[in-house]
């Protein structure tokens, strides 16, 4: 909001540090809306890989070895909003990209094209996607949670309402739902509590969980899961939770 410098993306060596290519991704979003905090998806469709961007009002797709763009959608700020800085990374599956913004609209979008593919490539809309957290899929199925805790499924291919609006425990939501073990995980912001339901066509809560934080249970952060172990960091701590499992 305090800068007029430009938007580039920037590939490094990781190895050495050296940049490889430095590339400006031109926008005409104003005030806030230029800035994204969302993380680059990758998408490989027909044995071409694409570098997925979403901020400054558009998605876009670029080439991994030169950062070149194939292709862009003007798709995220309709209204041109002066406030649509996006924080949620766009979801890869298959070949759809959802590419959430500030809450409205959440648009999926085919990979592949070349050029503005604003009207082409345009699978399905939703109106009522997140702002912050990112949204998770199954392959089948596409796992909404809002800010405020309110939870959607929809059919990942056409977007239909599966379920939805479904309640969570009342709280902010900061942290993404993450996809495990045919459970969606998903943490409050204020009290870290993580509630697990079920995947699938039915929303079914299995249970609530409030951390034992003798400091701070603030929790911005998704939970992690590696070999069966959940792991969590609070304003205080790390948490690992649970026995790994054997490889």
């Amino acid at each position: 909001m305090k800068t007029d410098d430009p938007s580039y993306l920037l590939k490094i060596d990781a190895l050495t540090g050296k940049t490889l290519w430095r590339v400006e991704r031109p926008t005409d979003a104003v005030s806030e809306s230029p800035d994204s905090y969302g993380t680059p998806a990758w998408a490989d469709v027909n044995g071409r890989a694409e570098l997925i961007i979403t901020g400054g009002d558009v998605i876009s797709g670029h080439d991994p070895a030169t950062g070149a763009e194939y292709w862009r959608a003007d798709v995220l700020n309709p209204q041109r909003a002066r406030n649509y800085r996006i924080i949620a990374s766009p979801t890869v599956v298959g070949d759809l990209i959802i590419a959430p913004t500030r809450n409205n609209p959440m648009v999926a979008i085919r990979a592949g094209g070349m050029g503005d593919v604003a009207t082409s490539h345009v699978a399905w809309t939703f109106a009522q996607g997140p702002d912050v957290p990112t949204p998770v899929s199954d392959g089948k199925l596409l796992y909404i949670v809002r800010d405020g805790g309110v939870a959607f499924a929809l059919d990942v291919k056409t977007g239909a309402m599966v379920y939805g609006p479904e309640r969570l425990p009342s709280g902010n939501y900061s942290a993404s739902p993450i996809l495990a073990d045919g459970k969606i995980y998903v943490t409050t912001e204020e009290e870290g509590i993580t509630t697990v339901y079920r995947a699938g066509p039915k929303f079914e809560i299995l249970s609530s969980n409030k951390l034992a934080d003798d400091c701070s249970p603030y929790c911005l952060s998704t939970v992690a899961i590696s070999d069966g172990q959940l792991f969590m960091r609070t304003a205080s701590f790390l948490w690992a939770i649970g026995d790994r499992r054997a490889k």
